[in-house]
């Protein structure tokens, strides 16, 4: 009874895991063992080591000859393979990777003269038995490569398929989140530091934790494929920090730039068409750098050897940068970093680890709009932007145990955490110009404050005899979502909203707090069946329970509200148990595994995050009441009475219902490639991955519903230049205004599917990858994507503005030359890195991006009966195409031996060394702004550093 309940009670631990042999920190080492005749040899010992291990390992084959190692943590492993009368075998710089088996099959020969064999460099390229799509970064090549920022976000740039939203020159988007999209997903992303998720919402907001570069060993980042271990479809990374060692050692880096070092790129063309700023140093300032500073030290080693390990890490970052979109000065950042790993070998086969890493991030003059895209917004003055003083963590704890030969169990409690605020500059009256893009004024004050406590473990356990091997892994994870929002609103909680300086409508607001809430509950079962003759199977099954949940709240009495608002906790808003399949395959072509094809189907299911609670919640943080405004009195401000028509109202439980049907959000997915190691080291993959996401939502006017809009009208298409009754203005586009009847009523928001709410994504892509050996290193990819996309915000790098005035096509009008709601476009992108090791200690390493530009059609806003800033799109998305922009960096390194293990870098790096200018956003809206560059890919710039490792 009393091993019964011991079972019972691991189950319930294990019931709480990352996602993955990816998800966790550790790889595998497995093979067959064969004599010359090819014959099995059971009874091999079998032993690793390495570095990055306490001690050493080992195991004995099997009566098939079969072994295996299970949770090697990440670096290069010797393999000695002893079995008497035999030679006794020597495998040395065996690769392994987060989430990479190595499968190494030797053979031994009987004993002679030569009682050993030393292979040396022939570690596996192809994992024969994985079917995810996965790259991955360690530590030298991280430190080799050329990334301006020195950070997440830059080796996302250089994996396959990847497409990151801005181009990042010298650290030019330094400390800065930005979106990415991977085969036409756009937020999912499931980013884990050290196994704990740390993104800022599970829910489609992408990684906002700015990790220390210099405190990373591996990162690991899976773009499709993933087995059932990993529940959302988006992209999936895992970064595991460096540890401590038998030795003491580590690496101080700094680097410094300034704008004596850079050239200028903006063109007369470019200034023709609105560029402006840069003070007294003129307008082909406006994107370059005005100094960088990085400062980087880590060190690691031993309490005690094999038993404590420790590691430790310092950041601080400082740079300056003008933007096109903020002409006035640079935009100052400061960045600042602290970390530490424990690892503790309780026993031979018990580890314990503890993690901690704090973020901050404090900037002067924040990009922030209300009813625009804060990186399309352009802030002419200082006034218009906020201070912010962000600041994130993650932590955990974890115990791992290594059971025999056969089982491996891990479990972890950690959590994620950021506070947020924002403070304006200044109190004059807000403006924001949906025609121009340009903004006034003072912003919000407001804080968020999010934390996820979380739970996570699994259980593997192989089988052999079953028709086969199995490697079974069960696992899950409990997660806590928690997000508060206090918002004090703007300035006498008014912003007024202009087309083209053109008053239109006026938003009235009463500040708030709101508390949104998320549980996720999920657990799965992974087997990967290895077959006879070569196939092996990846049959998984995944549970999510969602549960979104609001705690009791309290609206103050305000200018709509005379007296104070209570709304009753509510424990299940919504509940979603989700059931999701995945089914892979991969065979060997040939004996070696050498040559393999490979199979994928999946279906993921969407994390809402605390953003579901919050599109149910009638307690909104910034409540408001939107109205067409005119001006009457030409005086350049809202005065009470001065209020058109009621366009949209929030706020307030009569505002907010839900939908009984409503159905989750979710994606399937099926990709099938090839992969083939060419020769050592140098692998090959082609293949193609498609991708639909089906039942998005979003909230619906049930008082304006799709149905309301029967009024056909004839909308005016101003043309470019935004004048009406010019030869160049397009013809008049059909459209629908609201029946009067739906006019003037407050807003009664449901949270509802979408009919025309499906997207597809198909991609081709091709890689070649070159592992570091003989002094050299190199990888190129080449991906081509077609997409059917529906909704506001576009896979990004694809098409970076808005088009219509919500995300998903809630009237006729957003149906104005699309598909059925969707935009088609094509886009492509290639990447390729590499390094060089001459003699005399000089390296040379570079990487290049290139990408296709932004597909786009013309924009126009109207007013019509129901709004008066309604976005049109004039013509459809592919009738345009911004300039491709192709990015070349590359790096010099000299290196100094200074005695012992110590070592001097001297460093220089160049960006953008062909100077390209091409423009990453640039206005699509009629007008004035039509064609207006808003962000300009920054100049050729040079930094020099130093390196210091011992």
């Amino acid at each position: 009874m009393g091993r019964i309940c011991s079972v019972v009670a691991l189950l319930i631990l294990t019931a709480s895991a990352p996602a993955a042999a990816q998800t966790g920190s550790t790889g595998g080492i497995n093979g067959r063992v064969v004599d010359h005749t090819g014959g099995a040899l059971p009874g091999v010992t079998i032993t690793i080591s390495s570095p990055a291990l306490m001690g050493a390992r080992n195991t004995v084959t099997n009566e098939e000859g079969a072994y295996r190692f299970a949770a090697v943590p990440p670096g290069e492993y010797t393999i000695v393979y002893e079995l008497a009368g035999f030679q006794t075998v020597r495998r040395e710089g065996i690769r392994v990777s987060i989430g990479f088996t190595a499968t190494v099959n030797p053979e031994m020969g009987v004993a002679s003269l030569e009682e050993t064999v030393t292979v040396t460099g022939e570690s596996p390229v192809v994992d024969s038995q994985s079917t995810t799509m996965t790259t991955t970064f360690d530590k030298a090549v991280m430190s080799d490569m050329p990334i301006g920022s020195r950070d997440f976000w830059g080796l996302l740039a250089q994996t396959p398929s990847v497409v990151v939203s801005k181009f990042d020159v010298g650290g030019s988007a330094a400390m800065t989140v930005l979106p990415v999209n991977v085969y036409g997903i756009t937020g999912q992303e499931r980013p884990l530091v050290e196994g704990i998720i740390s993104n800022s919402s599970t829910g489609g907001v992408g990684f906002s934790f700015y990790g220390d570069y210099g405190s990373f060993e591996e990162v690991s980042i899976s773009t499709a494929g993933h087995n059932a271990e990993t529940g959302s479809p988006g992209l999936f990374t895992n970064l595991i920090s460096k540890a401590g060692g038998n030795t003491y050692h580590g690496s101080l880096y700094a680097d410094y730039q300034d704008s004596a070092m850079q050239t200028r790129n903006i063109d007369a063309d470019q200034i023709a068409r609105g560029v402006s700023g840069g003070g007294s140093l003129g307008p082909d300032e406006v994107n370059r750098t005005d100094g960088w500073r990085d400062f980087n030290v880590g060190a690691g080693g031993y309490l005690i050897k094999d038993r404590l390990w420790w590691y430790a890490s310092l950041r601080d970052m400082n740079f300056k940068q003008w933007y096109t979109n903020y002409p006035p000065e640079p935009q100052e950042s400061r960045g600042r970093n602290h970390a530490a790993k424990l690892t503790y070998q309780l026993s031979t086969n018990n580890k314990l680890f503890g993690y901690y890493q704090y973020t901050g991030k404090l900037q002067e003059n924040r990009f922030d709009a209300y009813r625009l895209s804060a990186t399309a917004a352009l802030n002419v003055l200082p006034d218009s932007t906020v201070k912010q003083d962000y600041n994130s963590g993650v932590w955990k704890v974890e115990f791992n145990r290594v059971i025999g030969n056969t089982m491996f169990f891990e479990t972890r409690v950690g959590g994620y955490w950021f506070h947020f605020p924002f403070e304006r500059k200044t109190e004059n009256l807000r403006y924001e110009d949906v025609g121009n893009s340009q903004v006034f004024g003072g912003n919000q004050n407001r804080v968020q404050d999010r934390y996820r406590p979380q739970v996570l473990g699994s259980l593997s356990y192989t089988k052999d005899g079953w028709y086969g091997t199995h490697n079974f892994k069960l696992g899950g994870n409990i997660l806590k979502e928690w997000q508060d929002q206090v918002n004090e609103g703007f300035p006498e909680q008014v912003l007024h909203v202009m087309n083209n300086g053109q008053p239109r409508e006026v938003y009235l607001f009463e500040p708030g707090a709101n508390y949104n809430g998320l549980y996720t509950y999920s657990a799965y079962l992974n087997d990967s069946w290895q077959l006879p003759e070569r196939l092996t199977l990846n049959l998984g099954i995944r549970f999510d329970r969602f549960r979104a949940f609001t705690p009791e709240q309290r609206h103050p009495a305000s200018r709509f509200n005379p007296t104070e608002v209570v709304f009753a906790a509510v424990d299940d808003w919504q509940v979603w148990n989700h059931v999701a399949p995945r089914i892979g395959a991969t065979y060997a072509l040939t004996e070696d595994s050498k040559n393999v094809v490979k199979f994928n189907y999946a279906k993921y299911w969407y994390d809402p995050g605390n953003g579901l609670a919050g599109s149910l919640n009638p307690n909104d943080a910034l409540w408001f009441r939107r109205y067409a405004w005119s001006d009457p009195n030409r005086n350049g401000r809202w005065d009470p009475g001065e209020e058109g028509r009621l366009i949209q109202t929030t706020g307030g439980a009569a505002s907010t219902q839900l939908d009984p049907d409503l159905q989750n959000t979710y994606a399937s997915e099926m990709a099938a490639w090839f992969e083939r190691e060419l020769m050592t080291d140098l692998g090959f993959r082609g293949g193609l991955v498609w991708r639909g996401v089906r039942q998005q939502y979003a909230r619906v006017n049930l008082n304006m519903p799709f149905e309301a809009f029967t009024v056909p009208v004839i909308i005016n298409d101003p043309g470019p230049d935004g004048t009406r009754g010019n030869a160049d203005d397009g013809p008049g586009i059909p459209g629908f205004q609201v029946a009067p009847e739906y006019l003037g009523k407050p807003s009664l928001n449901q949270t509802s599917n979408i009919p025309h709410g499906d997207s597809n994504y198909l991609t081709y892509e091709f890689t070649v990858t070159k592992r570091p050996s003989h002094g050299w290193s190199a990888a190129a990819a080449f991906s081509l994507m077609k997409n059917a996309h529906n909704g506001n915000e576009f896979p990004e790098g694809q098409a970076p503005n808005s088009v219509r005035s919500n995300a998903l096509p809630l009237t006729p009008n957003d149906l104005i030359n699309t598909d059925e709601g969707r935009y088609r476009f094509t886009m492509w992108t290639a990447n390729v890195k590499g390094s060089y090791q001459f003699p005399w200690d000089v390296k040379v390493s570079g990487t290049m991006r290139h990408q296709a530009g932004p597909s786009y059609g013309r924009t126009f806003t109207t007013s019509l009966n129901y709004s008066s800033s309604i976005r049109v799109l004039a013509e459809p998305m592919e009738t345009h195409r911004q300039r491709n922009v192709t990015i070349f960096d590359l790096r010099l390194e000299k290196g100094f031996r200074l005695g012992g293990s110590l070592r001097l870098a001297a460093l220089l790096d160049g960006f953008n060394m062909a100077n390209s200018n091409a423009e990453e956003r640039i206005s699509w809206n009629s007008g004035a702004s039509y064609l207006r560059p808003l962000q300009i890919i920054p100049p050729r710039v040079f930094r020099v550093g130093m390196r210091l490792d011992f």
